[in-house]
């Protein structure tokens, strides 16, 4: 098969509507690898949203979350390159909601972003619970100077998050404005129905 064609049938993958898309399922991308050929590569989906903010003006919105934590949006009317079949490796390692589902560092070589790891150490940590696997959450709160996403009116910022320490990696959930909220997210990880 010419390798300027993609994807190579052998793949697996088919074109799906957001709306097939399950968890476990795999999307596709390709790939150019070193030696120059075009090829597959595969990211489980172990997180889906539908509607919402993710709304659009040509139908509903859909949002993946994958394994590596990227999020991957579309719209109704469009389709994903993905595989249907759904083996038990490819689903998420733990029960509940996905919340700690974004990779610590993942922002940092980003031009014009502060890093995770800035916004780290300011923080302090409020409460904490280890799972009976080993994995520790940290409940953070942060403070630090003027920033224009988190601004008060005392011209500092402050948010809440929750961090998962799983087995030597670091990730963290979506930074929360209120202690409730953020405190809402702890308790389903303390329930077993989030992680």
């Amino acid at each position: 098969m010419d390798d300027l064609m993609w994807p190579d049938e052998s793949a697996g993958v088919e074109l799906l509507d957001p709306s097939q898309i399950k968890t476990g399922q795999r999307l596709a991308r390709q790939v150019t690898r070193s030696d120059g050929s075009i090829g597959t590569e595969f990211t489980p989906v172990w997180g889906i949203s539908v509607g919402g903010t993710h709304e659009t003006s040509v139908g509903i919105g859909y949002g993946f979350r994958t394994s590596d934590g990227e999020w991957h949006r579309a719209a109704s009317n469009s389709f994903m390159w993905a595989h249907p079949q759904i083996r038990p490796e490819d689903l998420p390692p733990h029960e509940g909601t996905w919340i700690t589902h974004q990779r610590f560092g993942a922002h940092d070589d980003k031009p014009g972003v502060l890093g995770d790891r800035y916004f780290y150490e300011r923080t302090r940590a409020i409460d904490t619970f280890t799972a009976s696997d080993g994995r520790v959450y940290r409940l953070l709160s942060g403070r630090s100077t003027r920033h224009d996403n988190h601004e008060n009116p005392h011209g500092r910022w402050r948010g809440f998050w929750v961090y998962r320490w799983d087995h030597g990696v670091k990730w963290l959930g979506p930074s929360r404005e209120s202690v409730d909220s953020a405190n809402e997210q702890f308790e389903l990880i303390r329930q077993g129905r989030a992680w």
